[in-house]
């Protein structure tokens, strides 16, 4: 089990990286596939099952392509490093979510549009 001072470092680490590599929580979830609840909860320290908590960040560093013990290294260490952008715009834009959001919101305006017609 990991002493508490050290899990809540890992913790500041990660939420260094997300903002030194321009991430949002949501960003930052879909790039390294997790739910943005998972990276909240291991963010704040909330999370509190050791095993999924390793788990999480086992695979934050192989989606990432960072070395097995990136965030258990001192924070001087990852703030004194390069930044590596990804170009969050490009994450999650052919997602189904947004283009179910797009369709509802053409076939709203379109209704309208006839509301408008028909109303005249």
């Amino acid at each position: 089990m990991k002493v508490l001072s050290e899990k809540q470092r890992i913790a500041d680490n990660v939420a260094i990286y997300i903002k030194l590599n321009a991430y949002t929580n949501r960003t930052f979830a879909k790039a390294v596939g997790l739910s943005q609840s998972n990276v909240t909860s291991i963010v704040s320290g909330k999370m509190r099952n050791e095993k999924k908590f390793a788990k999480y960040i086992r695979t934050m560093t192989e989606q990432l392509g960072l070395e097995e013990n990136y965030f258990v290294q001192p924070t001087e260490k990852i703030t004194s490093q390069p930044i590596n952008f990804r170009d969050t715009a490009k994450i999650g834009t052919d997602d189904s979510k947004l283009q179910t959001g797009n369709e509802k919101f053409n076939a709203l305006s379109l209704m309208l549009k006839i509301g408008e017609i028909h109303y005249e």
